[in-house]
């Protein structure tokens, strides 16, 4: 027995015994659980969906990241024409993101090598309502109000992979894993006619 049917028997089940109100006729009862059976299926059936899509996103991924670059590199070409007119391309490819686990380890590295720019630093300070002009008086006197400001430092994704990209395309030698970087090539294919 499948675990939608159990929730299809315990919602009709529960929509019956409330059913016992007196103002409520048994049809609208029934038309409600239909409903709301409907719901728990769709729900289910939009989950079976998603992990269908991440399965293909995946697959596409491998196609086009690793499959057929390297089946083209086999074959010493960067580019290949199809008979259909379209033409399957290699073009190199960036990937950077700093994990939250790297984050204090990565922001060194990048300060002790003299790409610290690269790091956003946030100060933010929250308010309540009517403390417009409490606001204000911080701005002007930060350190000397007692107030204990959030810090956040940030590096953009796109930001760091436009600095991979630069400092590869160099030949400079970065920690990738430690950056949460990736350097690779993917295919890009452009449709033609016949």
């Amino acid at each position: 027995m499948s675990n939608t049917f159990k929730v299809k028997e315990s919602l009709v089940e529960t929509m019956e015994k409330d059913s016992q109100l007196d103002n409520l006729k048994d049809s609208k009862v029934t038309d409600v659980s239909t409903l709301c059976q409907k719901q728990v299926d769709l729900e289910a059936e939009i989950n079976r969906d998603k992990r269908k899509l991440e399965e293909k996103e995946e697959s596409l991924r491998k196609l086009s990241l690793e499959i057929i670059p390297n089946a083209l590199a086999e074959m010493n070409l960067k580019s290949l024409k199809l008979s259909d007119g379209s033409e399957v391309s290699v073009k190199d490819f960036y990937y950077a993101r700093i994990t939250e686990k790297n984050k204090s380890l990565a922001y060194k590295w990048l300060r002790d090598n003299g790409y610290g720019d690269l790091i956003k630093n946030e100060i933010a300070v929250p308010f309540g309502r009517g403390e417009d002009e409490r606001a204000n008086e911080l701005l002007k006197t930060l350190v000397n109000t007692g107030y204990e400001p959030n810090q956040k430092t940030v590096v953009h994704p796109q930001t760091l992979k436009a600095f991979v990209k630069e400092q590869l395309e160099s030949g400079k030698e970065l920690p990738l894993d430690l950056l949460g970087a990736y350097a690779g090539q993917k295919t890009v294919i452009k449709k033609g006619g016949k």
